[in-house]
């Protein structure tokens, strides 16, 4: 039987493509599942109540059991510093709602959620709601990140030892809502969207 060399050729290269876009096809299946289970995972409080914890229970969602015990219990306190050299106390927010996100500028997660955060902040004066945004990379790092993105809210760096349950952080980004009295009322592992930071913060606009 005579081989047809240019027939080989040929039929190589059209399952090149084939192959490749099979490739493709998997690692899209596997990244839509990696976001769908892991980046957009909320912590739901066990008692939580009120139209506003239940909207955002949406059927995509999955829920664990991270955090729960802290629910309506005292957040502690705790000092930072940012990108400033200001000092913050969380001690220093009461009165009003605190946001405290735990990220970093690696973090695929925590860019998808920096927008959210920007809306966020333009949403509700400083006087209203407080933004932590916590990472352990360095501050000048940090503060060109912050510059190129136009993070209008407050990054801070961990320099020393943090009360329960923010020690107990070991995924990012996880964001901590805290309710003017200084009780955590809700506790997320992954992005936070706006639409779920105004519902859990029970905002309108």
């Amino acid at each position: 039987m005579t081989i047809n060399h240019k027939e080989l050729k040929m039929s190589n290269q059209t399952k090149l493509p084939k192959a490749l876009w099979i490739f493709i096809g998997l690692a899209a299946v596997m990244a839509v599942a990696f976001f769908a289970t892991v980046g957009n995972r909320l912590t739901k409080p066990k008692n939580a109540v009120g139209k506003s914890h239940e909207h955002i229970a949406e059927p995509q969602k999955t829920w664990d059991e991270a955090f729960t015990s802290s629910f309506g219990k005292n957040a502690g306190d705790f000092v930072v510093e940012d990108i400033e050299g200001n000092t913050h106390k969380l001690s220093d927010y009461r009165g009003r709602n605190v946001v405290v996100v735990f990220w970093a500028t690696w973090c695929p997660a925590c860019n998808l959620e920096i927008p959210h955060l920007i809306e966020l902040r333009k949403m509700l004066a400083e006087d209203k709601l407080g933004i932590l945004a916590i990472s352990n990379e360095e501050s000048e790092h940090l503060k060109n990140f912050a510059a190129s993105k136009n993070i209008n809210y407050t990054i801070a760096t961990l320099g020393g030892p943090l009360p329960e349950p923010f020690a107990s952080v070991t995924s990012i980004p996880t964001t901590f809502f805290i309710d003017p009295e200084g009780k955590i009322k809700f506790a997320a592992v992954g992005v936070v969207s706006l639409e779920h930071a105004k519902a859990i913060l029970n905002v309108d606009k």
